[in-house]
């Protein structure tokens, strides 16, 4: 089985519980720190200079766990799985989100003002998908892409990790893990679609 298939059955299986928790949904179940939605949500806007009028695409949504905060903006989201979807829409019915895959959306160029990711690196299949990626969430974006939550070294020989530099030398601002300000391990990177 390929890493893609891997973690694809890893989160349908999420998907498919009867469990409604979001930390539990959207994977961060494990962690043993404050992992405040509200806050992430908080310095992901800053960080990607998200007005109050933009709309947002967020790439591998999930359940909502980042959505449930952005309710206020014009929102749409994505994700793989489908049963994760059909759980985001049991909690947020209000939420215009979709199945897609984050190397192929769905989405005419330009059509959302910031698109962004959280925590969905790391489970990419490899260099080539990630550069996709990259593309189209740029090609559907008119002012910016914010990639977050990446990780400098795997934690499992299934995670992928994508270097802070290569980002930067793509035109990215890297700034430090949103949730645990001592984590420097993870990292964050935005971009202006007018740099590009």
């Amino acid at each position: 089985m390929n890493n893609k298939q891997f973690w694809k059955n890893i989160w349908d299986k999420k998907g498919s519980d009867d469990n409604f928790d979001l930390l539990y949904l959207d994977g961060y179940e494990h962690l043993k720190i404050d992992f405040s939605s509200k806050e992430i949500c908080k310095k992901i806007i800053s960080l990607a200079n998200i007005q109050p009028s933009d709309s947002i695409l967020e790439v591998a949504c999930g359940a909502g766990f980042l959505a449930r905060e952005l309710q206020s903006y014009s929102y749409v989201g994505v994700d793989y799985s489908s049963s994760l979807i059909k759980k985001h829409k049991i909690l947020f019915p209000d939420h215009l989100v979709s199945v897609g895959e984050a190397n192929k959306l769905n989405y005419d160029d330009e059509s959302h003002d910031v698109v962004f990711c959280f925590g969905l690196f790391q489970y990419l299949p490899d260099r080539e998908y990630a550069e996709q990626v990259i593309y189209e969430m740029t090609r559907v974006a008119k002012k910016g892409i914010f990639l977050g939550d990446l990780k400098t070294k795997k934690t499992r020989d299934e995670h992928f990790v994508y270097p802070a530099s290569l980002l930067e030398e793509k035109g990215f601002i890297i700034s430090q893990c949103v949730y645990d300000a001592n984590d420097v391990e993870r990292f964050n990177a935005f971009r202006e679609k007018e740099g590009l």
